[in-house]
């Protein structure tokens, strides 16, 4: 919309005055004044009125003219910047609906004696390894069954009612049940235990509404949750491709209406300009938080809901925005009759005065309901008193603050939230509203406007979407939609893309060249098998990051669902779509080189059907990987399950184990294992038909120079008939691997195509119907014992005055602080040239000051104090920095404190130990640890986290944790804590309630009165809280200065600044703060409404630049350049830091269960699973083999080691990086700590290990054998687990680095000596990678530890049977091949009718014949593992170190 208080105040235009304007009417017609005439009086029919004239007043800006822009967006794929006047354009569309014939969806909203319970918080302890363990042992419990724990009563029973057309605002401080009010009464009851009362929508039961008309209903929440590679009207577009109604006007497109409400919402929202800008995130540049912030509310209202809550949703916006946003809310309200309901903390009394009514919650009573007018006067009517210049709301959430009320004399009020509720009951007011609930219910029973509303929605639904669902458009329509938003996503994700063909493309060559023209010989056979098994696996590998894809998709796909905006289903289907060409062409990069150079079978047909397999075992590999994210919202559980599982089907995909060997309680799952039946069809696909030779030194049993006589000769390869110096490879294929050679189209290729479309039906039916969340609700873990218990009121009284007196305690500081900053400008690298975001910005802090720091948002006050505080990492910093007239060296980053706006922490531990965490390494060592203490539970108090102390702080996405105003606080305290020098502040006050917020500033005050130097950003501050402030530095678009200095008292100094450089004149009880912002063209709708001068030019041409000019000179003239004192980058020396890292790193894997637990539990399970899979090998010579195997098998366990231990560590670098950036410690003890707490783990999962498989698996039982196999198990481990953290460490991006294993972990296993000995490789490989193969060193320690001394016995059919020549025994027939070298013996040498011959004599001669290994490397290997773990753990520690920052 147009936005009147952007347009200049000059004589010739009426007065555009807002709503605040006329709460005196006394002076309503004032002209060239702004502010809040009187801020404690609310008129709202004076509102409206005015509201009504404000509709006159502006420009009119009618719906054609926007159908006319719209046209232009479709030409151009721009939105227009035209003057917008929102008022005008809905009124457009509205009469042209009506027009038409469309019905209006209008909805009211009634509950009655609704009563909420949730769990207690004594219900849930923060889970350890060990409670994990218990847990397992008592399955019921998560089903309900024993559970123990209170539960707490989160509402107590309350009535009201919002009528279409009626805004409502909740207010309330943190805790008194405002989130769970709003999520109640929008249909979002999961999280609770039990939900009474009566709620309906217009007449519709929940359960009704629930079911058909979900997305009608919308509950808009805190947190910005959005694709950040995708454009703002890419995200747009596709939030109206699934909201486009059917009943559209006539001749109106899908397009144009998509580009009509994209038109609008732009506008509404100032998002024009930013429509091609990415989204962006905490780690992708796009959006800043208040844009983003605005595309969230853009998004919500695409859905075109009758009834929507806004949960806090102005936080992180600036104050003109937040009151743009409302104000639009109330036009959107009052031309559409939509219902509105939001929480809002720090509303000012412009953005009150727009509401209808009010709902005062205090600990969960409803203490007011009832008209916004009305609020203030009730409770100055029993006795409270509102002091000058405190807003209404603020004034209301204070009297749930015993210490914050103020009582007028000769009144006795209500103490408690129970007695103010009574007397609530008790007054005209609850009755009046009582009345007119009654009024409104039989008016909605009487007149049935659910009729209309089912009608009106029916109507909206496109033409083939089933009219009793609430998605607007079909099935066919949402997955359209979502195939095209997942095109965008990876044309964005180039780099995603090019790591996969990439790893595909280089697999390809290693593979290929790897069984490089694999001889049609026994020796060959073997090696074809091999190259194709290691075809499947690796390109299930590469499948395994579609699980990664998925995860981090999950959260948007919950939040569309409650929008309605598609199925979840569709969602899946779209991935799958999207699949198809995907997985073709990495087939084709992966086969076009790998085939040709293994020397597979050169035919067409062939070659096609090898490609149309691949595609499909692809196809159900990433879908197979999928159902385990589609199961489960923790990516550890996930990563876990599916890696134990695709282990179970890589051994028993029929190469490792053939299916003659296969035990028989474990057989079946060779028959359910999707790999298996692409292995057999590709094998069959190429062995079919061909002829393998037997000629040559070992194809053939004897061989040598002088047996040259078929007759009495034997193929090596199994299939071969005795006198025939060839073998079918259809007879290989039943006689050794047991494969039917007709079943390569059916059953084979039909059952892979078979999983492909159960996993893709199982999978779409679990997304659908499977909630395996709360709808974000959040739960709290304490320590046990710790969960805070309910107070009495004297208790809560106690509380607050110890609270209040901490302020007044304060030490002052003996030297204080001068910060400056002298001509910054900061440029970043970008695609159309450098991009300045800093523009010439000066300033200076001394000790003493409280310095605020505003502006519109994306005017760069965040990139600003990320400059200072020297947080940058990518682009160029210009200017002079001084701190105390020194250049700035390398204790800045310690001495300073930094609170960021991104509130990042190590979940794992409680709010205490964080805090004392931050305290102990960056407070001087000298300080005692009990004046540590001291100081941190002071802060505690005074922040109000008593009742947190002790809980753990969670991760939100995964529904456990404090909550995010918790968090804010908490990011506060870390930092004071420290009691740094210089404190930068970002936001502070962003979501935090009104008393938070004054609290927090008010203790900056004092920080600042005690010597302290404080610079803080502030959105929206009350003008109570910005008389705190003594300087201000007013940013504007483009990263200039408007303004910088005193704001003087009662900000007199700031507005005469403002209003002698031709500025509009500020009422006395105006908010500066909101002045300052309206004067220099804050707002939505700054584009449209500019200020008439140029204010970064105003200041850059006034006297006060001048001054400060001069003043920031002299700094430069006698700053020391070299300044010789000492500086320490970090408080604690090494030892201390080293000790205090482990320590809560070593609580942060204990507190893991999920990802220590989910270890053991695994690793168990795959131990024993192995074990009986090879179950007490005999000394035959295939059980020689099956020994191998089994320690090939457990090298796949480091392969579940690796894929485990990267998402773990870049989780950890997160938090890392926050806190080195604050000099917290550095990177060399977090390396070491990363390491040392993985070693008591790995040494339980190894005794796991061992105890499961080797017993079990009969290998041998002598302490020498048993303490290598342990000692080699547990290198083994590390290695890998260094090897996880190393291939982490090289990337920020998890999909990439999950894109890094299958290329790693391939190359490592087929050079190990298995898939190919060192005689087969190709002489390029066996030089260099197979010496360089740390899996080659393990198998062969392995394998001559337990081998060295086995014989072996030879069943009958491990046995070679022939005829010898007439008149020879079999041991004079054979005597010239032993004597030449020949392995194994003659089981009956004095026979001469048929011969039974045993390869091998003795298990050595199996490894050294075959394999080349020798007994004397045994140590040897121990040796070059531990030079491995070495390597990986050197790499490991450049990696921290060298990307120990953040980029940003």
């Amino acid at each position: 919309m147009e936005s009147e208080h952007q347009q200049p105040y000059c004589p010739s235009i009426r007065s555009q005055r807002r709503s605040v304007d006329t709460i005196a009417p006394d002076q309503a017609g004032r002209r060239e004044t702004y502010g809040e005439l009187s801020a404690n009086t609310v008129n709202v029919e004076a509102a409206i009125e005015e509201y009504h004239d404000m509709k006159r007043e502006l420009t009119r800006a009618s719906r054609y003219s926007g159908a006319d822009d719209s046209a232009k967006v479709e030409e151009e794929g721009r939105v227009s910047e035209k003057t917008f006047d929102l008022d005008q354009f809905l009124q457009g569309m509205s009469y042209e609906d009506k027009k038409v014939g469309k019905k209006p969806k209008h909805l009211g909203l009634i509950w009655k004696d609704l009563l909420v319970e949730g769990v207690g918080a004594d219900a849930n302890t923060i889970p350890t390894v060990i409670t994990g363990l218990l847990s397992l042992l008592r399955p019921w419990k998560y089903f309900g069954v024993g559970s123990s724990g209170s539960t707490k009563t989160i509402l107590h029973p309350i009535s009201g009612y919002v009528k279409e057309g009626e805004m409502l605002l909740v207010l309330g401080r943190p805790g008194a049940g405002c989130t769970s009010l709003i999520k109640v009464l929008a249909n979002m009851r999961e999280s609770y235990t039990k939900v009474d009362g009566h709620v309906t929508y217009g007449g519709i039961d929940p359960v009704t509404f629930a079911n058909q008309y979900r997305g009608q209903v919308v509950y808009m929440n805190e947190e910005d949750q959005h694709y950040p590679h995708l454009t703002t009207k890419e995200t747009l577009e596709f939030a109206l491709r699934t909201k486009t109604p059917g009943n559209r006007l006539p001749d109106e497109s899908k397009k144009m209406f998509a580009n009509k409400l994209i038109y609008m919402l732009g506008n509404m929202l100032g998002l024009t300009k930013r429509m091609d800008t990415k989204v962006g995130d905490a780690f992708v540049r796009g959006l800043s938080g208040g844009e983003r912030k605005r595309l969230s509310i853009a998004e919500a209202m695409t859905t075109q809901s009758s009834i929507t809550f806004w949960d806090c949703a102005t936080r992180g916006l600036d104050a003109a925005s937040a009151l743009d946003y409302v104000r639009s809310l109330r036009i959107m309200t009052d031309v559409l009759h939509k219902t509105t309901v939001s929480t809002l903390y720090q509303a000012s009394n412009s953005i009150f005065a727009l509401y209808n009514k009010v709902i005062l919650l205090d600990n969960g009573y409803c203490i007011y309901f009832g008209p916004v007018e009305q609020a203030r006067p009730y409770f100055e009517k029993i006795g409270f008193y509102c002091p000058p210049r405190k807003s209404t709301p603020d004034f209301l959430t204070g009297l749930c603050n015993p210490l914050e009320r103020e009582v007028k004399s000769g009144f006795t009020v209500p103490e408690t939230a129970a007695e103010m509720h009574q007397r609530y009951l008790e007054s005209d007011i609850y009755k009046q509203m009582m009345t007119e609930l009654d009024d409104y219910e039989e008016k909605i029973i009487n007149e049935k406007p659910a009729d209309l509303f089912k009608e009106a929605v029916y109507d909206e639904h496109s033409r083939f979407a089933p009219k009793t669902h609430p998605y607007t458009v079909s099935f066919y329509q949402q997955v359209k939609a979502l195939t095209i938003r997942q095109i965008q996503l990876l044309s964005k994700s180039y780099e995603a893309l090019i790591s996969r063909y990439g790893t595909v493309l280089i697999l390809s060559f290693v593979i290929g060249s790897c069984f490089y023209k694999s001889p049609l010989t026994g020796a060959g056979a073997f090696s074809r098998a091999g190259a194709v098994c290691f075809t499947v696996i690796c390109n299930a590998f590469v499948s395994h990051t579609e699980l990664v894809n998925f995860m981090a998709g999950r959260p948007i796909l919950e939040k569309h669902k409650h929008f309605a905006m598609y199925r979840p289903s569709a969602y899946y289907l779209s991935q799958v779509v999207v699949d198809i060409p995907i997985t073709i062409a990495q087939v084709l990069v992966y086969q076009i080189p790998s085939y040709f150079l293994m020397g597979l079978y050169s035919d067409g047909g062939r070659f096609f059907a090898y490609f149309i397999i691949m595609v499909f075992i692809t196809l159900a590999t990433n879908n197979f990987f999928r159902f385990f994210g589609v199961l489960t919202n923790s990516f550890v559980v996930a990563n876990q399950s599916s890696c134990l599982i695709f282990i179970v089907y890589f051994l028993y995909v029929g190469y490792l184990i053939n299916y003659n060997s296969m035990h028989p309680w474990f057989f079946w799952i060779h028959w359910i294992d999707p790999l298996a039946y692409g292995f057999k069809a590709l094998l069959i696909n190429e062995m079919h038909g061909q002829i393998y030779s037997c000629e040559g030194e070992g194809n053939s049993i004897p061989f040598g120079p002088s047996y040259d006589d078929w007759s009495h000769k034997i193929c090596t390869m199994k299939g071969g008939n005795p006198g025939e110096n060839y073998v079918l490879g259809d007879d290989y294929l039943i006689d050794e691997l047991n494969f039917e050679p007709s079943w390569l189209w059916a059953p084979n290729f039909v059952m892979i195509i078979a999983f492909f479309l159960l996993f893709t039906a199982v999978n779409m039916c679990l997304v659908e119907y499977l909630q395996v969340n709360g709808n974000g609700s959040l739960t709290k873990l304490y320590l046990p014992g710790k969960a805070p218990k309910a107070r009495t009121d004297e208790e809560e009284r106690e509380r607050l005055e110890r609270q209040q007196k901490i302020t007044e305690q304060m030490d002052s500081i003996s030297t204080g602080t001068t910060f400056s900053w002298h001509h910054v400008d900061y440029t970043v690298p970008f695609k159309g040239g450098p991009l300045q975001l800093l523009n010439d910005v000066s300033g200076i802090v001394k000790p003493g000051h409280l310095t605020a720091l505003m502006g519109s948002s994306g005017a760069g006050k965040t990139t600003l104090l990320d400059v200072l505080a020297r947080r940058k990492t990518i682009g160029k910093v210009d200017g002079r920095i001084y701190l105390n007239s020194e250049v700035l060296m390398k204790d800045f980053e310690r001495i300073t404190g930094y609170c960021e706006q991104m509130d990042i922490h190590q979940p794992a531990v409680t709010v205490r130990e964080a805090m004392r965490f931050s305290a102990y390494l960056r407070q001087d060592p000298g300080v005692p640890k009990s004046e540590k203490d001291d100081y941190v539970e002071q802060i505690i108090q005074l922040l109000e986290m008593e009742d947190i102390a002790d809980a753990q702080i969670g991760e939100i996405e995964q529904g456990f944790g404090i909550s995010i105003e918790e968090r804010k606080r908490l990011t506060i305290a870390m930092e004071l804590v420290a009691k740094p020098q210089l404190i930068f502040l970002d936001e502070p006050t962003s979501g935090l309630d009104a008393q938070s917020s004054y609290n927090i500033v008010r203790f900056l005050r004092k920080l600042a009165d005690a010597g302290w130097p404080v610079l803080c950003t502030i959105h929206q501050p009350s003008a109570i809280l910005f008389e705190h402030f003594d300087h201000l530095l007013l940013l504007v678009r483009g990263g200039r200065t408007a303004y910088y200095g005193e704001i003087g008292q009662g900000a007199k100094t700031m507005i005469d600044y403002f209003e002698t450089n031709g500025g509009p004149k500020c009422a006395p009880e105006a908010n500066p703060a909101e002045y300052i912002l309206e004067v220099v063209g804050a707002g939505t709708a700054a584009a449209a409404n500019a200020p008439t001068q140029d204010w970064a030019d105003v200041w850059m041409n006034s006297k006060q630049a001048k001054e400060l000019e001069d003043e920031l000179e002299a700094i430069h003239n006698s700053a020391d350049e070299n300044p010789s004192r000492k500086a320490l980058t970090y408080a604690s020396p090494f030892w201390t830091q080293l000790y205090l890292v482990h320590k809560r790193l070593s609580l942060v894997y204990w507190r893991s269960s999920g990802y220590n637990l989910g270890r053991f539990i695994t690793v168990v399970f795959l131990a024993l699973f192995l074990g009986f899979t090879f179950w007490k090998l005999s000394l035959t010579s295939l059980d020689m083999q099956n020994r191998l195997f089994l320690f090939f098998a457990t090298m796949i366990l480091g392969y579940m080691m690796i894929i485990l231990a990267q998402p773990k560590f870049m989780t950890e670098r997160l938090f890392f990086r926050r806190e080195y950036a604050a000099r917290f410690y550095g990177w060399l003890p977090f390396t070491i700590s990363t390491l040392l707490v993985e070693i008591p783990y790995i040494l339980v999962l190894c005794v796991l290990f061992m105890c499961g498989t080797y017993w079990t698996a009969g290998l041998v039982n002598t302490p020498e054998a048993c303490g290598y196999f342990y000692l080699m198990l547990v290198l083994f481990i590390f290695w890998a687990v260094t090897l996880g953290f190393v291939l982490g460490g090289l990337t920020e991006n998890p999909y990439i680095a999950a894109i890094l294993d299958p290329l790693v972990i391939t190359t490592v296993i087929i050079f190990a000596g298995m898939a190919q000995t060192e005689y087969s490789l190709p002489r390029f490989w066996s030089a260099w990678m197979y010496w360089l193969d740390p899996f080659h060193y393990v198998m062969e320690g392995y394998a001559v530890n337990e081998l060295e001394n086995l014989p072996v016995e030879c069943n009958d059919r491990d046995l070679f049977k022939f005829s010898p020549p007439a008149n020879q025994t079999c041991g004079e027939y054979m005597q010239d091949f032993f004597a030449d070298g020949g392995s194994g013996y003659i089981v009956n040498p004095s026979t001469s009718t048929q011969c039974e011959y045993c390869t091998y004599r003795t298990a050595e001669e199996y490894y050294s014949g075959t394999y080349g290994w020798d007994a004397i490397h045994k140590w040897r290997n121990i040796g070059i593992l531990c030079i491995f773990v070495v390597f990986n753990v050197i790499v490991f520690g450049a990696l921290v170190f060298y990307k120990r920052k953040a980029r940003r």
